[in-house]
């Protein structure tokens, strides 16, 4: 699947979600409920925030974080690859997105006090 099919996929299964963009960032997309980025969509994955609220969810499942190479420095982000079975389930894809809309909610209130 290329990102504009995983994201034309994404999109049928929040349908009936409100608030949902997307936008293109990083040679793929990112996915927003009301402004907020919930996931990156890249390599035909579906990356979701993760924090402490949901990150078992997805090392139970054996996933893995966004990474990448900079100056020699393998960077990972604190986005997680969604497992496939989740993708296959309208109600399962929701359940996972929504638990990863309010970790980039605590996220984005955690950097405001950080200040």
């Amino acid at each position: 699947m290329s990102n504009k099919q995983t994201l034309d996929h994404a999109l049928d299964l929040l349908h009936e979600e409100e608030g949902i963009s997307y936008k293109r960032m990083f040679g793929g997309f990112g996915l927003f409920k009301n402004e907020i980025s919930v996931a990156l969509i890249l390599d035909s994955g579906i990356y979701m925030k993760v924090n402490n609220s949901n990150k078992e969810d997805y090392v139970n499942a054996g996933s893995i974080p966004f990474s990448y190479v900079r100056n020699g420095k393998e960077i990972k982000l604190s986005n997680w690859l969604i497992p496939y079975e989740i993708m296959e389930t309208e109600e399962l894809f929701i359940e996972w997105f929504n638990k990863s809309y309010k970790a980039a909610i605590e996220s984005k209130i955690g950097k405001k006090n950080a200040f």
